[in-house]
C-alpha cells in the first residue's frame, strides 16, 4: 500500500452510513496526504467494493435516508479504477482517455483509485496533485488566435515536443497553414513549421472530440474601437469556445494584452458559465503576458524570462512548467492582476520614451539644430542617459494600442496626461513629415500638378524585418499625402506587393523605376536592405529639386547631396 493512512478511509459495506461520514470528515490530507471528500468501501482483504462521496451522502439523506443505513445501500459499486501500477504520465493519458471518450466535463475523475488485478486497494490519488508533478510535455496544447503571438508560440511549443493543436477564425490563415506557408514574414518560421506541421503541431477546426486538449492558451487580439477603447469581442467569443470544451483538470492561459482586471472579471466568469466548471476548483487559470519583439519572436520565445500570474497558487505552478520546458527564466507575480499590468508597462514604457525622442526632434528642427548629432552627444559616455533616435511616429498593433488599455484600466476621467501626450506626438510625428513634403513640393515644384513621391517601407517597423503593417505609420502618411498628388508608389521588401496596392499606392519591384522622375523620396522605417542601396545612383534619375525625407537617418547627408539637387532631410 502506497500510503500508510489510506485504512483511515477503509469502511465495510455494513457499516452505517454515519460512521462513513465521520471517516470523511475526520480525514485531514495536510496530515494523511489523502484527497478529501471520499471513503472507499471494502471487503476481505481490502477488496475494493464501491465509494461513496460527500456528494452522495449528502444526496440520499436529502431523499430520507436514514443515517443508520448501511453505506452498502447508496456506495456507487462501479466506481472507475486503474489496475495496476502505473507511471503519473499514464495514470494522466488514461483518465484523459476517459473524459474524452465518455465526454464528461465534471470532476468525476478527481479521486483516482489504483488497484490490482484482484482489486485490492493499492492506493488513492488527486488528479490535481498528480497533474502538477506530471510531466507537461505529455499534454495537448490548444492555442486560440494564430496570428503573431499564438502562431510562434504553437510552433515553439511543438518543436519542444507537446502536441500543439492551433485554431483561428480567419479563413485564410487556416488556409495558408493547409498550403504548409505561414502567413506573415518572421525569422526562421518557415523552417519551424515545416518541421512540426502534421506532426506536433496541427491545425483544427474546434477543440471538440479527438481534438479536445488539456491546456489551453487565448492569443487573440484585442483591437481598439473608435473612441480608442478596447474592444472584447475576440477575447469573449474565445472564452466561450474554450468554455463549452473544457473539463475538470484542463488549464486556460491568457496570452492577449487586456484592460487589468479582465482575466478575472470576463474571462473566468465566461468560461464557468459555459462549462458548468469553476476555477481554482475545476480548471487552472493563469495570464503570460506576451513580451516578443516581431522578427526575433522564435528567438525571444526560448530566452526572454515569462511573467506569470495565476488565479491561484496551483495555476500559476502549474504555468510555471509549461514555460520553463520553454525559457531559462520565469518571473512569477502575486495575482493575473499584475501579470496583466506588467504587459501594459513594458509598451507603455517604450511609448513614452520615444515619444521623448520624437518631441525633442520637432523642438530641434524649430530651432535649427541637428538631432541626432545632439542626442549622440547626450548620449555618449553618460550612463544615466540613453535617449533613442527620433521615428516618423511610433506604430505596431502594441505600442499603439496598450496606452490606451492601460488609460482605460486606470479609469481616471481626467487620465494620466504623460501617457496621452506620448500617442499625440505620435501622430504630430506623423503630421511633420506629410506637412514638410507637401510644403516642400509647393515651394521647389510648382508647376508639377500631380508630383511623384517614393515611399519606402510600409511594415510597422523595419528592424527586425516584420511583414505587420499593423499600426504602421505609413498608412496614416499615405492618406495624407493623397491631397496633394495620386501619383504616389511604394515599396517594402517584407510586404505583399497586395498589401501596397491595397492602399491606392503604386507598388514597385525595380526600385530604380521608383526612383526615375520622382520629386520627393521618404523612408518610412529602417529595413536594412534600405541601408544597402546605392542611395546616390538611384536619386540621380529622380527629378530635381528632389527632397529625400531620411526620417531614420540611414543616409550620410554629405553623401546625399553630392547629388545636384538633391534636398536631404531627417528627424
Amino acid at each position: 500500500m502506497a500510503n500508510k493512512h489510506l485504512p483511515k478511509i477503509f469502511v465495510k459495506p455494513t457499516e452505517s452510513i454515519r460512521a462513513a461520514l465521520r471517516k470523511l470528515t475526520t480525514n485531514k490530507p495536510g496530515i494523511t496526504m489523502i484527497p478529501q471528500g471520499i471513503v472507499l468501501v471494502v471487503g476481505k482483504d481490502e477488496r475494493l467494493m464501491g465509494v461513496a462521496t460527500d456528494g452522495d451522502i449528502r444526496r440520499a439523506l436529502s431523499r430520507g435516508v436514514s443515517l443508520e443505513s448501511p453505506i452498502l445501500k447508496i456506495m456507487n459499486k462501479t466506481p472507475f479504477v486503474i489496475e495496476g501500477v502505473k507511471t503519473n504520465t499514464e495514470i494522466l493519458s488514461m483518465v484523459a482517455e476517459k473524459n474524452r471518450k465518455e465526454k464528461w466535463r465534471d470532476n468525476r475523475l478527481n479521486k483516482i483509485i489504483i488497484v490490482d488485478q484482484n482489486r485490492k486497494v493499492l492506493d488513492l490519488v488527486s488528479f490535481y496533485d498528480l497533474w502538477q508533478r506530471s510531466d507537461t510535455r505529455f499534454k495537448q496544447i490548444g492555442v486560440l488566435g494564430l496570428g503573431y503571438v499564438g502562431l510562434t508560440l504553437a510552433l515553439t511549443l511543438a518543436d519542444l515536443g507537446f502536441k500543439v493543436r492551433g485554431f483561428d477564425t480567419n479563413n485564410e490563415v487556416m488556409a495558408s497553414l493547409a498550403r504548409k506557408k505561414a502567413h506573415f514574414f518572421e525569422e526562421g518560421i518557415q523552417q519551424i513549421l515545416k518541421d512540426n506541421l502534421g506532426k506536433s503541431f496541427e491545425p483544427v477546426k474546434d477543440f471538440r472530440s479527438e481534438n479536445n486538449c488539456d491546456i489551453y492558451f487565448i492569443a487573440v487580439g484585442t483591437p481598439l474601437n473608435t473612441k480608442r477603447e478596447p474592444m472584447l469581442e475576440y477575447l469573449e467569443n474565445a472564452s466561450v469556445r474554450i468554455g463549452r470544451v473544457l473539463k475538470s483538470g484542463d488549464a486556460v492561459i491568457l496570452r492577449s494584452t487586456v484592460p487589468v482586471g479582465t482575466t478575472r472579471s470576463f474571462v473566468i466568469p465566461t468560461l464557468e458559465k459555459y462549462s458548468g466548471l469553476r476555477a481554482g476548483k475545476d480548471f487552472f487559470v493563469a495570464f503570460a503576458p506576451e513580451r516578443t519583439i516581431e522578427g526575433k519572436a522564435l528567438r525571444e520565445l526560448r530566452t526572454l524570462p515569462q511573467v506569470i500570474g495565476g488565479f491561484d497558487k496551483s495555476s500559476t505552478d502549474l504555468a510555471a512548467s509549461i514555460f520553463n520546458h520553454m525559457t531559462h527564466s520565469v518571473v512569477l507575480v502575486d495575482s493575473l492582476e499584475e501579470a496583466e499590468m506588467v504587459k501594459l508597462i513594458n509598451n507603455t514604457y517604450r511609448d513614452v520614451h520615444f515619444a521623448f525622442s520624437n518631441e525633442l526632434s520637432l523642438i530641434c528642427n524649430q530651432l535649427g539644430i541637428d538631432t541626432h548629432r545632439v542626442i549622440a552627444a547626450a548620449n555618449r559616455g553618460y550612463e544615466r542617459s540613453s535617449v533613442p533616435l527620433p521615428s516618423p511616429g511610433v506604430g505596431g498593433a502594441c505600442l499603439e494600442k496598450d496606452p490606451f488599455i492601460l488609460l482605460h484600466s486606470a479609469k481616471r476621467k481626467d487620465g494620466p496626461s504623460l501617457i496621452k501626450h506620448s500617442r499625440t506626438i505620435s501622430d504630430t510625428m506623423v503630421n511633420f513629415v506629410a506637412d514638410s513634403t507637401i510644403s516642400f513640393l509647393k515651394e521647389n515644384n510648382p508647376a508639377v500638378k500631380n508630383p511623384k513621391l517614393l515611399v519606402l517601407g510600409f511594415a510597422f517597423k523595419g528592424r527586425p524585418v516584420t511583414s505587420d503593417m499593423r499600426g504602421s505609420t505609413t498608412i496614416p502618411l499615405v492618406q495624407k499625402l493623397k491631397k496633394a498628388t495620386k501619383n504616389i508608389y511604394g515599396y517594402d521588401p517584407a510586404v505583399k506587393r497586395s498589401s501596397v496596392t491595397a492602399l491606392q499606392v503604386k507598388h514597385v519591384s525595380d526600385l530604380k523605376k521608383g526612383f526615375e522622375g520622382a520629386d520627393a523620396v521618404i523612408v518610412m522605417n529602417n529595413n536594412p536592405a534600405f541601408e544597402d542601396l546605392e542611395i546616390r545612383n538611384l536619386l540621380s534619375v529622380a527629378n530635381k529639386p528632389c527632397l529625400l525625407f531620411d526620417t531614420w537617418g540611414l543616409y550620410e547627408k554629405a553623401e546625399v547631396e553630392k547629388v545636384k539637387g538633391v534636398n536631404y532631410k531627417r528627424l
